[in-house]
């Protein structure tokens, strides 16, 4: 019984030396191999942890650059330096075609304000309508026809539109009215129908309106309004005083019918 016990502990003892042995063996071999794979793996997915970190920072500075952006060239910049976050160049330079033809539109400087009017000479104003229109096609370049793109093209093709008719050019804002009509028409049917009737109207703007600031303070309505009759405010300051009515003639009524 104890040497069948003994015979045992001996067998034992063998199998763990070989293990060992093996397990010595197979460090020295392949050891290195396995532990080299393993740190690869871990400092690959450190690397894909921080790549996924550093996007959204991206993501996120690109957002607050385009919300603090005011001037049309620091849009531009923003376009330029986010060209492939969301639809920041897109909305960046829509953004900033609106200021330049807001500007030519007022015949006011970018930047001035109520207080502070900067003038707009004739040669700053046609430099705007063609760096809005520029920056209109930029955006139109990059449109892939898809709907979630729709509201960008559209806006876009009014915008040329409105360039178009600031220049005087009133057969192309029509054809970009309709461009803006055929884009819109399956996923935004009533932009559609708006941007037919501004094609419509375009013919309607061939003459340049002159809108006075106000009326000279003296002037006679007789020349505003000839057909006035006597006894009604002779100006424009007894016309708009509510105080000043015209004389009405009361209503012609038979003897006979009184009671």
């Amino acid at each position: 019984m104890d040497r069948e016990r003994l015979k045992d502990v001996q067998t034992s003892d063998l199998k763990d030396d070989r293990l060992n042995e093996d397990f010595v063996i197979w460090l020295k071999t392949k050891g290195p191999t396995w532990l080299l794979l393993i740190l690869v793996a871990v400092v690959a997915y450190l690397y894909i942890i921080n790549w996924k970190q550093g996007q959204i920072n991206y993501r996120n500075e690109a957002w607050i650059a385009l919300s603090e952006a005011q001037l049309p060239t620091s849009l531009e910049d923003v376009a330029v330096q986010y060209p492939d976050v969301d639809s920041i160049p897109q909305q960046a330079r829509l953004r900033a075609a609106a200021i330049y033809l807001q500007s030519s539109l007022l015949s006011r400087g970018i930047g001035s304000t109520d207080e502070a009017p900067l003038p707009l000479s004739d040669e700053d104003r046609t430099f705007n309508l063609n760096r809005a229109a520029a920056l209109y096609e930029e955006v139109l370049r990059s449109d892939t026809g898809n709907q979630g793109g729709t509201v960008m093209a559209y806006t876009a093709m009014n915008g040329m539109a409105a360039v178009m008719e600031s220049k005087g050019e009133l057969q192309q804002a029509s054809d970009w009215y309709q461009k803006a009509a055929e884009r819109s028409r399956d996923t935004f049917p009533f932009l559609a129908q708006r941007a037919e009737g501004r094609a419509l109207e375009c013919d309607q703007y061939d003459q340049l309106v002159q809108i006075p600031e106000s009326l000279p303070r003296d002037e006679s309505l007789d020349d505003l309004v000839p057909t006035l009759d006597v006894g009604t405010p002779g100006t424009v300051e007894d016309m708009t005083n509510i105080l000043t009515l015209p004389d009405v003639p009361s209503p012609e009524t038979d003897s006979g019918d009184q009671p």
